[in-house]
Order: structure tokens, then sequence, then C-alpha cells
């Protein structure tokens, strides 16, 4: 059955491959405007993701949102999907033009000047925008000025060839990838030996390394690997959040030119201060609710631009519709 599994993969593989391609052929704000009927189609079609959202968003906000209202944002949710997904197919054009697509880092001197006391840095992200597109502007427009390298905890698709893949687009940004197995040692080493910039994305339910914090008021496992980073090595902690502008309104026509239609401007907050209580394992606890809580702050902003199909907390709710 592995041969079988190794021909669905390519057949994946491919597949993805000429989707790319072809999507990449239409301007770009068009392709951005047919992600709302293509998350509308996956809301309808996937009825386990759907229901999840709706069981998420119920009891996230319980008395703050009306039925409809939860069904808006859940499928505001899937057209957040539909945008990653299109956005990611077109990465090779983005970065091939990055100057085209990618508008500015606001407040990276903070970053600068935190590596400047050589113990590196974390970037908290969050699922609010595209990851992979703060990952180009990261390496593009704030590791490679400076000539200092940048890293992502990542786990790997299950699809080897897709994640060659991606890992080569990463590579294309000036990103690396550490494996999300054993990647606290790793992480600790790019830190303290190259002064690195390493990324990690801290609204996913993780087990190992992790501390129970409350997230939308409910328990959810939260990595404690950038507080760990902080209180051991003195690495300074900043958010990342991610604006994507059009230009340009409606979409352009077949045929019309890009130039100038969507940009990508990425915000850095901080570097945060810690709190300290003089015990190491309320310290990790106390400030890694601290982070959770800023970036439940940022999702109910827009809440339709997360991703709530994604079985976040730690206690399992069955879904129901």
């Amino acid at each position: 059955m592995i041969w079988l599994k190794k021909i669905i993969f390519a057949f994946e593989y491919g597949t993805i491959r000429v989707i790319s391609f072809l999507v990449r052929l239409l301007p770009f704000s068009f392709t951005l405007y047919l992600a709302r009927p293509i998350g509308f189609i996956l809301y309808a079609l996937f009825p386990k993701p759907r229901q999840i959202a709706h069981q998420n968003l119920r009891l996230a906000f319980q008395n703050e949102k009306s039925k409809s209202e939860i069904r808006r944002i859940a499928r505001g949710a899937f057209v957040h999907l539909a945008e990653f997904g299109i956005e990611w197919l077109r990465m090779p054009e983005m970065i091939r033009f990055s100057d085209r697509y990618l508008s500015e880092v606001k407040n990276k001197e903070k970053i600068y000047a935190e590596l400047e006391k050589k113990n590196g840095a974390i970037v908290l992200v969050c699922h609010t925008g595209n990851w992979e597109i703060m990952a180009l502007m990261g390496g593009l427009l704030v590791a490679k000025p400076i000539g200092t390298s940048v890293y992502a905890v990542a786990r790997p698709l299950e699809n080897p060839y897709l994640y060659d893949y991606a890992v080569k687009l990463r590579g294309g940004m000036g990103l690396k990838t550490i494996d999300k197995s054993g990647g606290v040692r790793e992480t600790f080493d790019r830190l303290r030996k190259e002064n690195a910039i390493v990324c990690i994305l801290v609204d996913q339910r993780v087990s190992e390394g992790s501390v129970e914090t409350h997230f939308f008021g409910r328990p959810a496992l939260t990595t404690s690997l950038p507080v760990v980073a902080a209180l051991r090595l003195g690495t300074p902690i900043f958010y990342n959040f991610l604006r994507r502008i059009t230009l340009h309104h409606p979409p352009p026509k077949m045929g019309e030119g890009e130039e100038g239609g969507i940009q990508y401007e990425m915000q850095v907050e901080g570097p945060m201060p810690l709190e300290r209580t003089g015990d190491f394992k309320e310290d990790i606890r106390v400030n890694t609710q601290k982070f959770i809580s800023r970036i439940e702050t940022e999702i109910r902003k827009n809440p339709a631009r997360w991703l709530w199909m994604h079985n976040r907390w730690r206690v399992p709710h069955g879904p129901k519709d």
C-alpha cells in the first residue's frame, strides 16, 4: 500500500503545481475576488469542519453573538482559508516580484535594536493572516538586509512532495525550517549561536512542552517555548501581524495589468515585557497566558479571519450543528 500512497501524494503534488501555474496567469486581485464564492462552496461541501467551526464559535462567544452572526463568521473563516490557498499558490510570483507585493514592515528597527544584544529574537505569529507571506516578508525585508537568519518552527506536511516544495519556497524567502519534533533544542541553538530570528505559531494546540492557558474562556494547551527561551536566554518576544491592502476596487478584469493591485504590510509589536513572580513555572504560565490573551484580542477585531475549524482547545467537544 506504500506505493499507492506515493502515487496519491504525487498526484496531489502535480495537481497543486498545475493549479498554481494556471492561477498565476490571472490578475491577483481577480483571483482573490474569487475566494469568496470558493469559500462559500467549501463551507457547503465540508460538513464536519463547518460543524467544528460553529461549535467553537458558539463556545467562544456564547451570548456575544447571535446564530446568524455565528454562521456569517464561520462562512468568513472558510473564505479566509480560500484566500490563504490562493495566496500560497501565488507565492513563486510574490518571491519573484517582491517589490510589487511587499509594502513595508513597520517597527522592524525594534527587532534590530534587540538583536544587538546577541540573544536572538522570537516573533509570535497567529492564523489571523497568511503566515507564509509573513515568513516571506520576515526573510526578505527584516532578516536579509542585516544578514541574519530567520527560522520557523513547523510540523512537516504528510505529503512529502508538497512539503519539499513548501520548504523550497521558504528557502526562496530566506526562511529555514525547524522541525517541531525536537524543536526546542534547535530553537535554543539558533538563538544562541546564530543570533537568529525564530517565528513560532502560538495559536495551535500542542501537547509537548505546553502550558494550560485560557483562550476565549476555555482551557487550551499553548506552547511554552517562547517564554522559556525569554526567561533562560533573555530572548525578546515580538508579535507580528499582517494586513493586506487592496489598491483598487473593483478587481481588475481579465487582461488588465496587476501592477499596484495588492500589497502586504506587516506590523511588529514589542519587545513585550515579562512578568517575574520568582517562581519559574508560574512565570511560564503567567507570561504565556498574557501572550495568548493578546492574540485573542487581535482575533476579536475580525473573528472571520481565524481558522475556527481547527480544534484548538484542550477539552474535545463533539461538533454539533
